[in-house]
């Protein structure tokens, strides 16, 4: 099993969450974050650019899936997000090596 993480505008995350739900995912989480990447923002040239408040609000969305359904996952995150403009956003894909259903205290 692969994590897809994907860190987005939040203006587009109703259009990825929507494509994704389209496409058979019916898990994921999403969370509200700030950060910043390498390119450079307006926010940069305040007097106290390292402040909190200062960081653009992104979405980090978590996907678990079966190893084929990746290509498919990552092609519909990035064709639902893309602005074309620094600041999209970002994808990774990482192993999961162990998942457990909490509730029947089964391996999925």
């Amino acid at each position: 099993m692969k994590l897809v993480v994907a860190y987005i505008r939040t203006d587009y995350a109703a259009a990825v969450i929507h494509e994704l739900y389209k496409a058979g995912v019916r898990g994921l989480t999403a969370y509200a974050v700030r950060g910043m990447s390498g390119e450079k923002s307006p926010f940069f040239y305040s007097k106290h650019p390292f402040e909190i408040d200062h960081l653009p609000d992104s979405l980090k969305l978590e996907v678990v899936c079966a190893e084929e359904s990746i290509d498919k996952i990552v092609e519909l995150i990035a064709q639902a997000a893309r602005t074309g403009a620094a600041g999209d956003g970002i994808i990774m894909v990482q192993d999961v090596e162990r998942v457990m259903k909490i509730r029947d205290i089964e391996r999925a």
